[in-house]
């Protein structure tokens, strides 16, 4: 079972979805820039000009303490708000609209001093009542509410300070303060009006939105916005107007860059990356190794059959991972044994799932018909409408096939359709791509037994030892042992099943640089030394982005 991501457009349902807030904490692809470029321009970046961004779905809201996030709701919201902190290329999380984030020596309480003299585009200046509103409205959010399950109380004991008083400690609570860019600091103006909410997005961000509310339609994922002329970034953003322009299919993103009526697109599919390398006119900017996220098949493990542990194990020894990855990245992905990549704290190597087997699988497969009356294991594999994902989806039901599992495959859905089924708990499987993060912390949300979107729906009481053990403890080394448990118990039980790294790139016409941003602002707002996070699960900084 391909992946996400992660859900996503293709089965992936994204990525990440978060679609349902993947808190990807302090999450960064740091160090080497993944670049690989077909153009040598390098020309000196020059203020004017408008781009139209492609992204691979529709995102229905914009009310952030509520809002269903992937990637391509990440990437807009990136324009319009600002976070408190970010992420630098080491993968250390930093300040950014906060001047400070820091703790006490037990790390059940943080403080967050924020930078003087921002406003939000509709003039209200962004002090201490407003950050602690947007908290308090995560921490009601029907899907960040578990996000934040750990904040006791959140109080203001000045105007430029707020203090986070935890439940327990959260040793990379600062981390979340950023969440891949879910959790942008929205205006009061827009968060106290529940009609207009999700479309009148307002923030302290480098764009805003071109004409209010209208500048945003739902029903097509069409999201015009314009320079903030009064940013705190003083000569940023670069671009006057980007268009963003939502496109599910991955390939017609592809033909539509290649043919100009996209200047930017977003895609993680090595089918379109081996396409994109060969034009003389586009240039990418990829991701580097080290802390991608995973494609993956995402299996509801309370759904029979899939709740038997001999039908996962047979449907991963079914599963030839090579030949999905050649249909949807012509081979170029890495495949994966585990939920986390080579840098993440915890990493295992091979951390026990098992591996390609028809023979074993159909042992499983009879084993488990002895125990029902001879019937054929049968469950559905839920699917996007993109046209790689529906290769997918057969490919695996023809696998699945010969070693006697029924697959069927229900009608394809829209991403965000798919993703409230998932949280519903409505399907059996779908493929998936997520997970991404420096730190595996922000694996909790996904698999915690309590979580609102653990879409597995484990109730593993190892699996939440180790999350809420690697969660409160400070010790590096002892927290990696939490991790790697946790790896090794995820693979062994096939609660998903891994099929590769994935790789996102940002593909761009030549004449469109600055792609990866300007080094992140010192404490008095100026570009400093820091550079930032390269792309990390498809999200990188838009304010640098110019037209040569």
């Amino acid at each position: 079972m391909r992946e996400n991501n992660r859900p996503r457009r293709r089965l992936i349902v994204l990525t990440a979805v978060f679609a349902v807030f993947a808190v990807i904490i302090a999450a960064c692809g740091g160090g080497s820039s993944g670049k690989s470029s077909n153009s040598s321009n390098n020309s000196k970046p020059k203020a004017g000009g408008k781009i139209t961004y492609g992204l691979e779905a529709i995102t229905t809201s914009f009310c952030l303490p509520s809002a269903q996030l992937s990637i391509a709701g990440i990437i807009p919201a990136e324009a319009v708000y600002d976070t408190l902190t970010e992420p630098d290329a080491s993968g250390k999380t930093v300040p950014y609209l906060a001047k400070s984030v820091t703790h006490n020596s037990t790390y059940d309480q943080w403080t967050i001093t924020l930078r003087p003299g921002i406003s939000f585009t509709d003039g209200e200046p962004l002090n201490a009542a407003a950050v602690k509103q947007n908290i308090d409205a995560w921490r009601k959010g029907l899907l960040l509410s578990f996000v934040f399950t750990d904040i006791a109380n959140v109080t203001t004991p000045n105007d430029m300070t707020v203090v986070v008083q935890l439940k327990r400690p959260w040793v990379v609570f600062d981390g979340y303060l950023w969440s891949t860019g879910r959790v942008g600091i929205a205006a009061p103006a827009q968060l106290n009006n529940t009609a207009t909410c999700d479309r009148n997005m307002i923030g302290t961000g480098p764009f805003k939105l071109k004409n209010g509310p209208s500048s945003y339609d739902p029903t097509t994922g069409s999201i015009d916005v314009v320079k903030n002329p009064n940013y705190w970034r003083k000569g940023y953003p670069l671009l006057d107007e980007i268009q963003f322009k939502a496109v599910e299919d991955s390939q017609i993103r592809t033909t539509q860059l290649q043919g100009g009526q996209l200047d930017v697109e977003q895609d993680d599919t090595g089918k379109n990356l081996n396409t994109i390398e060969g034009l003389s006119n586009i240039s990418v900017e990829k991701e580097p190794a080290g802390y991608r996220e995973l494609g993956h098949g995402l299996i509801n493990v309370q759904r029979a059959p899939l709740s038997d542990l001999r039908i996962r194990k047979a449907v991963a020894e079914g599963t030839d991972r090579n030949a999905l990855n050649q249909i949807n990245n012509a081979g170029k992905w890495d495949i994966a044994n585990g939920v986390l990549d080579s840098k993440v704290l915890g990493y295992v190597s091979d951390p026990g799932l098992p591996q390609y087997n028809p023979s074993d699988a159909k042992k499983q497969v009879a084993s488990w018909k002895a125990d029902h009356n001879g019937a054929t294991p049968t469950f559905a594999l839920a699917t996007t409408t993109d046209a790689i994902v529906q290769q997918l989806a057969q490919e695996i039901q023809s696998e699945m096939k010969k070693i006697g599992i029924n697959v069927t495959l229900p009608t394809p859905v829209l991403q965000s359709a798919l993703i409230n089924d998932a949280i519903a708990g409505h399907v059996d499987a779908f493929l998936w791509r997520n997970y991404p993060g420096l730190d595996p912390d922000g694996l909790y949300v996904w698999f915690h037994s309590g979580s609102t979107v653990n879409f597995n729906h484990l109730n593993d009481p190892e699996i939440d030892h180790d999350l809420d053990m690697g969660r409160i403890t400070a010790d590096t080394s002892k927290r990696a042992g939490f991790y790697s448990d946790l790896d090794k118990r995820m693979s062994s039980q096939v609660y998903n099943l891994w099929n590769w790294y994935e790789t996102w790139f940002i593909a761009h016409n030549n004449n469109v640089q600055g792609i990866l941003g300007p080094n992140l602002p010192d404490a008095n707002g100026a570009v400093g030394n820091d550079k930032p996070a390269d792309i990390l699960a498809g999200y990188h900084q838009l304010i640098g982005m110019y037209r040569s």
